[in-house]
């Protein structure tokens, strides 16, 4: 739809959908997760539909009676903008240990406001969270809202191993066109011809394509020019892989790669240290440089 948004799944769901049609879903995916780093005192902030993975934690932190200091920052553009307002001010209001704090960044006539106006700040941070420096924080947002706050923190020297971000961007789509380059693996039988008996002559040796990504399980090859990720390159031609954020943070999309070299468009977020060490690696935001080997 061209008034909507680039979103992968919300177009495809308007444009495809229809009454009766079943899909499969997976997940909940991805590790921005309160659950992998218990804390009793978390700073949550967020601004616009950053603050989704913030709702779900906090929700589960209420309901559970979890023993947590919650302090929920969200930034919204203006007071008709703030999602889950009644459900937040709810929880406000009837948790003693979740305390809430919105911002907005542009006042509207007709609705009126007596809360924080404008970016977060130095001065804005200390009246919300006064102990933030003993707390975990999460932050969603935009990579611009993300990249501010944690210039922030660091500029306050904040201890940056309780710091954990997840952004909402979105992605470039994949392309659904057959790239005319895929080989089988699986070599085709020579048909049985009759010929005049010649001086043997060695084999003409094969050339192979500078840049291409095997995929070992599918027996597959695929000479590319490098640009298309390792993931496009996969849909392009059928083989399936899990894929959930197309953005390097989830890990839902991490492959094994047997042979050869990447480069990331991003940082991989969404790879601990003992992947990396296993050889694993983001499929959504890799690139073949040269020919590339994976376990899929």
């Amino acid at each position: 739809t061209p008034d909507a948004p680039p979103g992968l799944v919300s177009n495809w769901l308007h444009d495809t959908m229809r009454v009766g049609r079943e899909i499969k879903v997976s997940g909940p995916l991805g590790k921005f997760t309160c659950f992998a780093h218990p804390a009793q005192k978390l700073l949550m902030i967020s601004a616009g539909s950053g603050i989704t993975p913030m709702m779900a934690m906090s929700r589960w932190i209420v309901d559970t009676g979890a023993d947590c200091d919650i302090v929920f920052f969200h930034s919204a553009r203006s007071p008709r903008d703030i999602i889950f307002r009644q459900e937040l001010e709810w929880m406000s209001a009837c948790q003693p240990k979740f305390r809430l704090a919105i911002t907005i960044t542009k006042s509207e006539s007709g609705q009126p406001w007596c809360g924080f106006m404008g970016r977060l700040n130095e001065s804005m941070l200390s009246a919300i969270a006064p102990d933030f420096m003993e707390r975990t924080v999460y932050v969603c947002g935009s990579n611009a809202f993300m990249a501010e706050v944690k210039i922030l923190l660091e500029h306050l020297a904040f201890p940056m191993q309780n710091y954990y971000e997840e952004s909402f961007a979105g992605t470039k789509q994949p392309k659904q066109q057959p790239s005319p380059s895929v080989q089988n693996l699986t070599p085709a039988p020579t048909p049985a011809v009759k010929s005049t008996p010649s001086k043997p002559t060695s084999p003409p040796a094969q050339k192979l394509a500078s840049t291409a990504v095997i995929f070992a399980k599918s027996k597959k090859e695929i000479v590319c020019d490098g640009k298309d990720s390792i993931l496009e390159l996969a849909e392009q031609e059928g083989i399936e892989m899990d894929s959930n954020c197309r953005s390097g943070v989830c890990g839902t999309c991490k492959q094994k790669k047997l042979a050869g070299e990447i480069k990331y468009e991003d940082d991989p977020h969404g790879l601990d240290h003992s992947d990396e060490d296993e050889g694993y690696i983001l499929t959504c935001i890799a690139h073949p440089v040269g020919r590339v080997v994976i376990n899929a």
